[in-house]
This record gives structure tokens, C-alpha cells and sequence, in this order.
């Protein structure tokens, strides 16, 4: 049964992946090309964040664990000449490791204590990477970091429309590893600390342990997100990793819908693109957010993925007729 299951995830991740790769060919304009690279590279951290809000836990610091896996990549990149293969990895490493251990401490907060600590956490990642130059370059940032190499063909990614190939492959990778975690025994054990961490506790789950791996991964995921996005943009600075963008990653996930697993995916198409949409009204592009944020909590609390489902029951609705049937005359006994 399971083995039927990963091969027809495989199958499916197989046939995205074919079909994704005609899409450099149809969008012809670089700037569109690094707007969806750039979507792809949020859909990888919004699903990293997916992973922390199915255990029931709001994080407003998520972008400070994308720092890391920047960080130690670019640095990694630059300084050792390492492939960026293993930068990536080690960038993912370095943030799980990270996250692994700052979950055992700050996972025993609940509610807006969590919250305003996972704020308090990312504006100290900002405040660290502005005034620690010697790894971070402070205000500045990090510049020159390599573009990815395709091994053994010294090709180089610097081309949005060939960086695509890599981001496309990575975040399909990791929602159908993810798919497979939510649909394993831990992804159940998930669901109920979510629901219930007393209930939870009380059926042997150990709800700690779950929140802590759950939140290590997520941190991970982040760390490779990352990891794509310096040596993407190929220059950093702390200004890239504020609590603005950590808000934007947890928008990614309400707009999508955070009860599926496509809804950081569907998230990040829509919301990456808004800011060059609304170019012309930079002033207002928080407002608009916060409305966009309001309208959405108002009229799709669940997300764009449950639109099919209401669209569906809305149209149920209207084409069903109500049968009136006439009163079943009762017979008088003589």
C-alpha cells in the first residue's frame, strides 16, 4: 500500500516537473521569469511555515531561519568555494539544527506569548546581522555570491529562465515529500497536538517532541529557501529578512489556505507578484495588504483552496428545487 503510494506521488511530482519545464519557453521576459522564480522561492519558505501552522503554531520569525540558510550559504559559497549543493544542504542543516533547539525552549509558550517571541526572535536576527559585520557584512550586506553550476557542465544559473529549472525542481520535491509526511502516522500525530494537545498527550503522542520536529522542519525548509534566494539574487542584506517578510510568509499561507498543503503554493503566485502589480502605489502597499488580508479572513477564511468546494456548493444550492409535496389526507374511522 505505501509503496503504491510514493509511486504514484513520484508519478505525479514526475509529470509537474515536465510540465513546469515549458513554461521558460512560453514567458519569454526575463523580469515575469525572475517574478515567478522569486514565487517559487516563497511557495518553498511559505510551505516550511505549512509545516508549523498543521501543529497549531503562528510564527512571526520564520524569515529569520531563511537568514540562516542565506548566511551560511553565501559565506560557504564565498569564503571555502564550497558546490552549492552542499551549501544547500548545509544551509537547510544549519536552520533545522537551529530551529530543533530553540523550539525546546520557546515551544512551551502558548498563544500570543509564542507569537510576540517569534517577532521579538526575527527582530533580533535583524539587529545581529546589521551590527556582526565580519559574518554578515552589517548594513551592507554580503555581494558577489556565485550563481549555481550545473555539475560536471560548469553551466551557470544566472539566467532567470534557467534558475527556474532548480527552483521548480526543489519546492516539487518538497511538497510531495511533505504530502507524504501529512499523510503519515507523524502526520496524523501533528493533527492531533494541533487539535487537542491534552487529547493528544492522553493517546501517547508526545505533543513537545512533535511540535519541536515539526518546527525543526519547517525551520529547515526555510534555511533552504534561503539558501535558493542568495545565490539567486546573488547579494543579501539584513533589510532582506525583516518582520515584514515574515508576515508575508504567513500571508502566503492564509490567502492559499493553511489547511492544505497547496496553499503556500497557490499563496506565493499570488501574493509575490502584487508588489510589482501595485508599483505604482508603494505608499499604500501595506494598506492594500492588510485590506487584501481583511477580505480574505472575511470571505475565504480557509483559503483560495476551498474555493472550488464553495463555488461547488453555491451552484448545488441554486440548482436544487425544493418539492413541496401536498398533505397526506387522513381517513375518518367510521
Amino acid at each position: 500500500m505505501r509503496n503504491c503510494r510514493f509511486g504514484k506521488v513520484a508519478g505525479v511530482a514526475v509529470a509537474v516537473l515536465v510540465a513546469g519545464c515549458a513554461i521558460p519557453a512560453l514567458v519569454q521576459d526575463d523580469f515575469w521569469m525572475h517574478v515567478i522564480d522569486m514565487a517559487l522561492i516563497n511557495a518553498l519558505i511559505g510551505l516550511g511555515l505549512n509545516v508549523i501552522l498543521r501543529t497549531g503554531q503562528i510564527s512571526l520569525g520564520h524569515a529569520a531561519f531563511m537568514a540562516v540558510g542565506a548566511y551560511v550559504s553565501a559565506q560557504l559559497s564565498l569564503r571555502a568555494g564550497v558546490p552549492l549543493l552542499f551549501c544547500f544542504l548545509i544551509a537547510g542543516v544549519s536552520a533545522g539544527v537551529l530551529g530543533g533547539l530553540l523550539g525546546r525552549l520557546i515551544l512551551r509558550l502558548k498563544g500570543v506569548y509564542f507569537v510576540l517571541f517569534t517577532f521579538a526572535l526575527n527582530e533580533f536576527g535583524v539587529l545581529f546581522a546589521k551590527n556582526f559585520k565580519a559574518i554578515t557584512g552589517g548594513n551592507n550586506g554580503i555581494t558577489g555570491i556565485p550563481s549555481p553550476t550545473i555539475p560536471f557542465l560548469e553551466k551557470s544559473l544566472r539566467d532567470p529562465g534557467d534558475y527556474f529549472y532548480l527552483a521548480l525542481t526543489t519546492v516539487v520535491i518538497a511538497y510531495f515529500l511533505i504530502r507524504l509526511l501529512y499523510q503519515s502516522s507523524f502526520g496524523r500525530a501533528m493533527d492531533a497536538v494541533r487539535e487537542s494537545e491534552v487529547l493528544a498527550a492522553s493517546t501517547g503522542y508526545d505533543p513537545m517532541k512533535i511540535k519541536t520536529m515539526a518546527f525543526a522542519l519547517g525551520c529547515a525548509l526555510a534555511g533552504l529557501g534561503g539558501s535558493l534566494f542568495a545565490h539567486f539574487l546573488l547579494y543579501i542584506s539584513p533589510f532582506s529578512f525583516t518582520f515584514w517578510q515574515s508576515v508575508n510568509f504567513l500571508l502566503i499561507n492564509i490567502i492559499g489556505g493553511t489547511s492544505s498543503i497547496l496553499g503556500p503554493l497557490i499563496g506565493a503566485l499570488v501574493l509575490t507578484p502584487l508588489p510589482e502589480l501595485l508599483r505604482d502605489y508603494v505608499i499604500w502597499q501595506q494598506v492594500l495588504y492588510g485590506l487584501l488580508l481583511m477580505l480574505f479572513m472575511r470571505f475565504l477564511p480557509d483559503g483560495i483552496t476551498t474555493l472550488p468546494v464553495k463555488v461547488g456548493r453555491l451552484f448545488r444550492s441554486t440548482g436544487e428545487r425544493r418539492v413541496v409535496l401536498p398533505p397526506i389526507a387522513s381517513k375518518e374511522q367510521p
